[in-house]
C-alpha cells in the first residue's frame, strides 16, 4: 500500500520545512505505509495544482506567517484554494500553523498590510474549523505530522505481535512542569481609554474589559472550546490574549478547566488567531472610518 500526500504551503519561506517533511516520509516509518510526498512547484498552474490536490489521499496544509501568491481570478491565495479543493474532495485534512511565540522567522518572511489580514482570517477560520496542530520548528512540525499520519494510515500489528501488558506504569507530571502563576496575580489590570482595542496593553499584562466588551469577545470564542466555559475563566483567558501574554492565559485555562497545560496551549493557541483577526478587524474597520 502507498498513499500520497499532498503537502500546501507557501514554497520559500517554508522551504526548509517542504524538505524535511519529505526526506523523514521517504523512509519507511513504522507502523505506517510507504508515502508519495506530492508538493507544487512555485510555477505550477493552479489547474495543475488542484488536480494533484484530488489525486492524494490526504491533504497537509503548513502555514506560517506569508499569505502567498494570489489567483486573479478568486482573489484567494493558492494555498487557500488548495486548502478548498481538499475539502470539497473529501480528503483527511491536517492543518499545522506556526507557533507565532515560540518559531524563528525572518522579518522577509512575515506579511504585513492586506495580505497579513488575508491570512490572519484564513488561520481564524481553520481554527473554528479544523483540528489544528501548532509548531515550534521545522522538526517539531515533522514529528507532529508523524503523529497524525499513525492516527489515520496506522498499519494493523499482526496478531503474532499483539500482546496483553501486564500493567501500565502511570504517567506523572513533574512538579517543575506546572508553570507559576505569582506572577500573574501582581499583573497590573489597566483599563485604557479611547477607540482602539488595544490601547494600554503595552504597559500592562493584562487588558481589562468592560462588560460590553467582555460580552463581545466571549461570542467569537465561546464556540471554539469542548466544555462549558465558566464566565470567569474565559474573561481570564481574553484580557491575558488581548495582552500578548499568552502562557498566563493558558494557565488560567489550566486552572479553570481542570485540563493539562498542553491541551491549555492548544486551545489558547486556537483563541488567540480568533482574537488577533477580531481585532485587526476593528483596528481595519476604524482606520477606514478615519
Amino acid at each position: 500500500m502507498r498513499a500520497s500526500l499532498y503537502i500546501s504551503s507557501t514554497p520559500f519561506d517554508l522551504a526548509l520545512h517542504r524538505h524535511k517533511i519529505a526526506e523523514a516520509l521517504s523512509q519507511v516509518q513504522p507502523g505506517l505505509p510507504e508515502f508519495s510526498v506530492v508538493q507544487a512547484e512555485p510555477e505550477t498552474g493552479l489547474t495543475e495544482r488542484l488536480r494533484l490536490v484530488r489525486q492524494a489521499s490526504a491533504y497537509v496544509g503548513v502555514f506560517g506567517m506569508v499569505y502567498g501568491n494570489v489567483d486573479m481570478a478568486s482573489g484567494k491565495s493558492l494555498v487557500q484554494l488548495e486548502y478548498e479543493a481538499a475539502l470539497a474532495a473529501g480528503l483527511p485534512v491536517l492543518i499545522y500553523i506556526m507557533d507565532e511565540d515560540e518559531h524563528l522567522v525572518l522579518p522577509k518572511h512575515v506579511d504585513t498590510g492586506a495580505p497579513a489580514l488575508h491570512l490572519s482570517e484564513l488561520k481564524s477560520h481553520l481554527s473554528q474549523t479544523q483540528s489544528v496542530r501548532f509548531y515550534a520548528s521545522a522538526d517539531d512540525l515533522v514529528a507532529r505530522l508523524k503523529n497524525d499520519l499513525l492516527r489515520i494510515f496506522a498499519l494493523p500489528e499482526p496478531a503474532s505481535l499483539v500482546t496483553t501488558p501486564a500493567s501500565v506504569p502511570a504517567v506523572t507530571t513533574p512538579a517543575a512542569a506546572v508553570e507559576s502563576t505569582a506572577a500573574e496575580t501582581a499583573a497590573v489590570q489597566g483599563t485604557g481609554s479611547g477607540t482602539t482595542i488595544l490601547a494600554g496593553t503595552i504597559a500592562s499584562k493584562r487588558y481589562a474589559l468592560t462588560p460590553p466588551r467582555f460580552a463581545f469577545f466571549k461570542e467569537k470564542v465561546v464556540h471554539l472550546f469542548d466544555r462549558e466555559m465558566p464566565d470567569a475563566v474565559l474573561q481570564d483567558v481574553i484580557e491575558y490574549l488581548l495582552a500578548g501574554n499568552t502562557m498566563s492565559a493558558a494557565s488560567a485555562l489550566r486552572r479553570g478547566a481542570g485540563i493539562s497545560l498542553e491541551d491549555a496551549i492548544e486551545e489558547v493557541r486556537k483563541t488567540e488567531l480568533v482574537i488577533i483577526d477580531t481585532v485587526q478587524r476593528h483596528q481595519a474597520q476604524t482606520g477606514a472610518v478615519k
